[in-house]
């Protein structure tokens, strides 16, 4: 950057020999000039200004003398003092306009007196002409002239407290909050919220690995592919393969996942490996699955089977039957002694005033008086739940669940009779 006609308002000290010979100006210096300048723009003639963003980080204002130039290599700038400062145009990160407004600013602003009413009026002016900066400025400057000024005073955000003024933010942090993305959290809160932030950040990047190794499957790359999937500890893959347990189309890819997530053990692991032993479609996969279950049986995974022995299907509650069956987990009996006789709705479509006519060897014949849909209910024995019971309880009353609960009950109360002499 070089000077040229004459002094540097405030920065007389750099030397009058280096302004007149239009030596560079040495970068140190640098800052110290423009807040020079900057700051005697406060006084003086108004002129046009720009703004220009160096970068060192340093900020300047003046106009621009030279704006038609097309290839620019360089800006000339007039100072507020009058001197002329030429900046190369790659020590420039922005030069930017000044509003109309904040060129009124520097008109007008050395005409209001500082005073209590000339700073308060000004800053209102600011207001209205949306220099919120400016208008900050002017509103800390009555509050200097007089602490209680209460429009000032609120209008800079503070409010009375026991009879004080203090800020909003000042009192929060007092409290030990602490302002993160907009709001004021506690530490902790905080901590957890960045967590969750990190852990999101690492789910997002094992969907992308996991979508990129299952796309290689079947390739030349498929081994290695294979491999890297199976290497897989990290607990914060799960999401990403867990949608893939549920939503590949591929058995093989199924069973591959479900491989993967039996290692982790994690309730949202296991919970997705028990919903798929039930509910896949393909029988190999829903027995690979509780293969992998009933090595390492879950209280999770009992406690999803024993809620569908409710369910409305009576093939789920038979699946559920097995899957316990294998688990062999206690406080699965009583669950299962509950769900050995099940009620289940249907809906039937047909004429329940068709009646039968007989016309030879050919059957029977009816007249229809018009098709009704009917919901009846059918009570299901289900072996599935009884083969279960007898596998665990070496007991069979077969469907007779008085049976069953009387002789679960003498098991209950025979264990706290035991629990007692212990």
């Amino acid at each position: 950057m070089q000077i040229t006609n004459g002094n540097i308002i405030g920065a007389a000290w750099l030397g009058r020999a280096a302004c007149e010979r239009r030596q560079p100006l040495a970068a140190p210096l640098l800052g110290g000039l423009i807040v020079a300048s900057v700051f005697c723009a406060l006084g003086g003639e108004a002129v046009r200004a720009d703004l220009f963003v160096l970068r060192n980080g340093g900020r300047l204002e003046g106009e621009l003398l030279n704006p038609t130039e097309k290839s620019r290599v360089q800006y000339e700038v007039r100072l507020p003092d009058g001197g002329t400062v030429v900046l190369p145009v790659d020590e420039v990160e922005q030069h930017t306009p000044l509003r109309a407004e904040e060129e009124e600013y520097r008109r007008i602003r050395a005409s209001y007196p500082d005073t209590v009413e000339g700073q308060w009026e000004l800053a209102e002016w600011c207001r209205q002409n949306k220099l919120i900066e400016q208008r900050d400025g002017h509103l800390q400057r009555v509050i200097e002239l007089d602490p209680n000024h209460a429009p000032a005073r609120r209008a800079l955000g503070f409010t009375q407290i026991d009879g004080r003024w203090a800020r909003r933010e000042d009192e929060l942090r007092a409290r030990g909050l602490i302002l993160y993305k907009g709001s004021y959290r506690t530490e902790q809160e905080i901590r957890l919220l960045e967590a969750r932030r990190e852990q999101e950040l690492a789910e997002k990047d094992w969907f992308q690995k996991v979508s990129r190794w299952r796309a290689a499957l079947g390739t030349d790359r498929g081994e290695a592919a294979r491999n890297s999937l199976l290497t897989i500890e990290d607990p914060a893959a799960t999401k990403a393969l867990v949608q893939g347990l549920r939503n590949d189309r591929d058995p093989r890819a199924r069973m591959l996942y479900a491989e993967i997530l039996a290692r982790f053990a994690t309730p949202e692991a296991v919970k997705a490996i028990a919903a798929v032993a039930l509910e896949d479609a393909h029988e190999e996969v829903r027995l690979t699955c509780l293969d992998y279950l009933a090595k390492k049986p879950h209280p999770d995974a009992v406690g999803y089977f024993c809620s569908q022995l409710k369910s409305k299907d009576n093939v789920m509650v038979n699946r559920a039957g097995v899957a316990l069956g294998k688990l062999r987990d206690p406080s699965s009996i009583a669950p299962l002694i509950d769900a050995l006789v099940t009620s289940h709705k249907y809906k039937i479509t047909g004429n329940p005033n068709q009646y039968n006519v007989g016309f030879g060897s050919s059957g029977p014949g009816g007249f229809g008086f018009g098709n009704s849909t009917r919901i009846v209910t059918e009570a299901k024995a289900n072996q599935a739940v009884l083969d279960a019971l007898v596998a665990m309880t070496r007991q069979n009353f077969g469907f007779n669940q008085r049976e069953w609960r009387n002789w679960f009950a003498m098991q209950k109360k025979s264990e706290q009779i035991d629990a007692r002499r212990d």
